[in-house]
């Protein structure tokens, strides 16, 4: 009796519908419909007597769309977007799954489909039903990876939203008008700013439109506008720097479009411009502090001085009422102490009577003695040079510029109590002519009038000089003169003497450099002629901007 075994069920695959190789002429459909019922497992052809798809207009799609390109990133999508300006905007779209961007395409955008694979992107033809065919599909399994209208459904992209991903740089120099939206409060500190700094300034209030459409009405719109030169670029740094406000360039006189200064956009602003509707205004800022939001004014821009007016003075005197005020202890001593946050860098050293023949003979076969410069003091002198080389001297003590003006503290030392600016001038009575030196172990006052150059120290007697004219010669010149008489004397001409105007730049951008002013001395210095030295100016200079001072 034989035994019966069970036989395996086979499933058999489904049925995908065939590409064709080439595109059939435009008269027939490129693909053709198919129905697959639950009961049935293969996918029979379609009749040949079967009436042709709908168009896809007749199904909700809008019947302009023929093409789809997905990108992976909204940069990529924004890159191919700038490089097919010209051909028309694209219908873009949010993947709900993803971060990709899709761009519907019409035929007219069929240029632009040549480019799309070199941003990433994927470009997907639509058929007569709408599906959605990737131009190279997966091999041997061709399959539609999405439907025309649930693409056109998805949530809009505008290209506002996509150049907020654009590459982000520092804030370009010399700009002539520098639009900030910023809060209530700090607006109002940045318009004191401002009018201290000298800029131009207008004030608008506004108000901010949330995603809901529910205003926020605490906000300012500053209009800086450099009459001569350009915005100082510590102020354009400081609005984009604080939390809140925002520095923008404005696409147009009426500020409809207001875009981020560190932001580099591939698109031309008009092409921004052309999406806002009349009567809309918007700001695109960084991916990273947010989509683009949407702001409108509350009044007629007003000068910068009316918002920040004192109040109105009354002729009454005022009403003054005793108020206790505590005892003060005895005033803190300005020390010198050292700390690791300290700046160890080398501007200037500071070296005392003896030491001055050390210094001689240190800087008689040395390059430095070129550039360098001496400030005499009373008993303690200061050796420095605008390059910044004094590090290499093996004696004395190494002090670097703090400011402001011409302040210098020990190497590796702060003060203490620490004392801002201000109170730095006030309390050690800086001034314009007077270098000022703190070391751990006494300060001193130098005066710029006492400065002199390093090779003067070992400066020799001038020879002397026979002058004049020997009785023979003076006969000989006589004879000369009365056979041949001098002509007429013309007007005589204006001494020039570029030697005297190079001693005097280099004697400005000296005392410039002893300040900490590195950039106006480099300035001189480049004027003067000394290029190479320039160069080390200006690199003293970004060093201390790199620094935050």
């Amino acid at each position: 009796m034989s035994t019966l075994w069970p036989r395996k069920k086979r499933t058999l695959p489904p049925v995908f519908p065939a590409r064709p190789a080439a595109p059939p002429p435009p008269a027939e459909p490129r693909f053709r419909a198919v129905r697959m019922t639950p009961q049935d497992h293969t996918m029979p052809p379609e009749p040949p007597d079967e009436p042709p798809a709908a168009d896809p207009g007749e199904r909700g799609e809008p019947a302009g769309w023929s093409a789809v390109i997905r990108f992976p990133s909204p940069r990529a999508a924004l890159g191919h977007a700038a490089a097919t300006t010209e051909l028309g905007p694209p219908g873009l779209r949010r993947s709900p799954r993803d971060h990709s961007v899709w761009a519907l395409l019409t035929p007219a955008h069929q240029p632009g489909l040549q480019l799309a694979a070199g941003y990433g992107g994927v470009v997907c033809q639509a058929d007569t039903d709408g599906l959605l065919w990737p131009d190279q599909p997966a091999p041997r399994v061709p399959r539609a990876i999405e439907h025309l209208s649930t693409v056109t459904g998805w949530e809009p992209v505008s290209l506002a939203e996509l150049a907020a991903h654009s590459p982000v740089a520092a804030p370009p120099a010399g700009l002539k008008e520098v639009a900030v939206l910023a809060p209530g409060a700090l607006g109002r500190w940045l318009l004191r700013r401002c009018l201290a700094t000298g800029v131009a300034t207008t004030f608008t209030p506004v108000e901010r439109l949330g995603p809901a459409g529910r205003p926020d009405a605490g906000w300012l719109l500053l209009r800086l506008r450099a009459e001569d030169g350009a915005v100082p670029a510590g102020l354009v740094e400081a609005c984009g720097r604080l939390p809140g406000p925002v520095a923008c360039r404005a696409a147009d006189p009426d500020c409809r479009v207001l875009i981020d200064l560190r932001l580099r956009l591939p698109l031309d602003d008009a092409v921004l411009l052309d999406e806002v509707p009349p009567g809309e205004h918007l700001v695109v800022e960084r991916a990273l502090s947010g989509p683009p939001w949407r702001w409108r004014p509350l009044g007629e821009p007003a000068a910068g001085e009316l918002l920040d007016a004192g109040p109105a003075l009354s002729a009454a005197p005022p009403a003054r009422t005793p108020v206790p005020v505590p005892a003060l202890g005895p005033p803190l001593p300005v020390r010198l102490v050292t700390s690791a946050r300290a700046p160890h860098r080398v501007d200037a050293v500071l070296i005392a009577d003896g030491e001055l023949d050390a210094l001689r003979r240190f800087l008689r076969t040395r390059p430095l003695h070129e550039t360098a410069v001496v400030a005499f003091g009373p008993g303690r002198h200061l050796v420095t040079e605008p390059p910044g080389l004094c590090q290499t001297l093996p004696f004395g003590v190494p002090v670097h510029q703090a400011g402001p003006g011409a302040l210098y503290l020990e190497s590796g030392c702060v003060l203490n109590p620490p004392l801002p600016d201000t109170a730095r001038d006030e309390v050690l009575g800086l001034g314009p002519d007077i270098i000022t030196v703190l070391c751990r172990d006494g300060a001193w006052r130098l005066r710029l009038a006492d400065v002199r150059p390093a090779w003067q120290l070992w400066m020799p007697a001038p020879p002397a000089f026979a002058a004049g004219l020997s009785e023979h010669a003076r006969d000989l010149l006589e004879r000369l003169s009365d056979a041949m008489p001098e002509p007429e004397p013309a007007a005589p001409a204006a001494p020039r003497t570029p030697e005297a105007e190079r001693r005097r730049l280099n004697q400005v951008a000296m005392e410039h450099s002893l300040r900490g002013e590195y950039r106006k001395a480099a300035e001189l210095l480049e004027q003067a002629g000394h290029f190479q030295r320039a160069a080390q100016m200006y690199e003293r200079a970004a060093a201390e901007l790199g620094e935050g001072r």
